[in-house]
């Protein structure tokens, strides 16, 4: 007789759990005040203040922007062949996107810090296909043709580019098959996980992409970038008095592929968004480091050399 494990009883007994969860139309918004709260007295203050008002940005581009739904025979296709139907890595932004790139540059403009103008003013000096050139690169993570200092402001273009085009796609479009170290949808890398709360599945955890936000079911316990269950185990935060320092994040680190993915947990913070959690635990990263494993974990507003 095959014993069954928590997670595999709870997704047995709550069929409303969704292979698939897609971003709601404020996730930019929501994702602003949750890096407000975290910026409160943080070491890293400054930066996660700016990357809140540059997820403002963001918002008001999505808010205004109604993206294509891709042509039914690209779902048809990527169904049948189980392949993400906004492929990040072989697919260009829709036409327009440029115009939106400095529409985000602009709501972002009067907020930016001295230090963010120069780059700012350097995008909109680029040539449209230096620009391209640069968004393919993000998009296939070659930073060597990057300029660190406006990639972030150029990804964040990009994530409005396809969280607003995955905002167009429902579940009936894909078919779920294997847990999977990508995302489903576009086939980019994630930026954390999280056990959530609530009617999306207590206790479920979901890998978030770190492109479009949508989020996809992944078993607890099991290495999200290899799939293995081995060798996992957890770092979290202490701080001198035993307490745990953000306690609602954890880093999972795995023996068999010596990679580290963010944990967030609902159940300890009901507030944990996986993208700007991520910025404010960097210091769990170098703690990962220290112990030999590589951050598997993307974020678009970290470029470093």
């Amino acid at each position: 007789h095959h014993l069954q494990t928590p997670e595999q009883i709870a997704t047995a007994s709550t069929p409303s759990v969704s292979p698939l969860r897609f971003p709601p139309k404020d996730l930019f918004a929501a994702r602003a005040q949750r890096l407000r709260q975290l910026a409160a007295g943080h070491a890293m203050g400054d930066f996660l203040n700016f990357s809140a008002a540059l997820a403002d940005a963001q918002q008001t581009v999505l808010s205004g922007y109604a993206a294509q739904r891709p042509d039914e025979s690209i779902l048809e296709r990527s169904r049948r062949h189980g392949m993400p139907p906004l492929d990040a890595e072989g697919a260009a932004p829709e036409a327009g996107w440029r115009a939106r790139l400095f529409a985000l540059l602009d709501a972002l403009q009067p907020l930016a810090p001295s230090a963010v103008l120069a780059p700012i003013a350097r995008l909109r000096a680029l040539e449209a296909a230096t620009l391209a050139d640069e968004a393919r690169a993000i998009l296939q993570l070659d930073n060597g043709p990057l300029d660190f200092a406006s990639a972030p402001l150029l990804a964040a273009a990009l994530q409005v580019e396809w969280t607003a085009r995955a905002l167009t796609l429902k579940a009936a479009d894909f078919t779920i098959g294997m847990e999977t170290s990508l995302c489903p949808v576009c086939g980019s890398h994630p930026v954390a996980s999280t056990v959530r709360i609530g009617d999306a599945g207590h206790g479920i955890r979901y890998a978030q992409c770190s492109l479009c936000a949508c989020e996809w079911h992944v078993t607890r316990v099991k290495c999200v970038p290899c799939m293995d269950t081995r060798d996992i185990h957890t770092l979290s935060l202490e701080t001198t008095d035993g307490e745990q320092h953000h306690p609602g994040v954890k880093v999972e680190i795995c023996g068999s592929c010596h990679s580290s993915l963010k944990l967030m947990s609902m159940e300890k913070d009901p507030l944990v968004d996986p993208f700007a959690d991520d910025l404010a635990t960097l210091s769990l990263d170098l703690l990962a480091d220290d112990e030999g494993f590589h951050r598997a974990g993307r974020n678009l507003f970290l470029f470093t050399p």
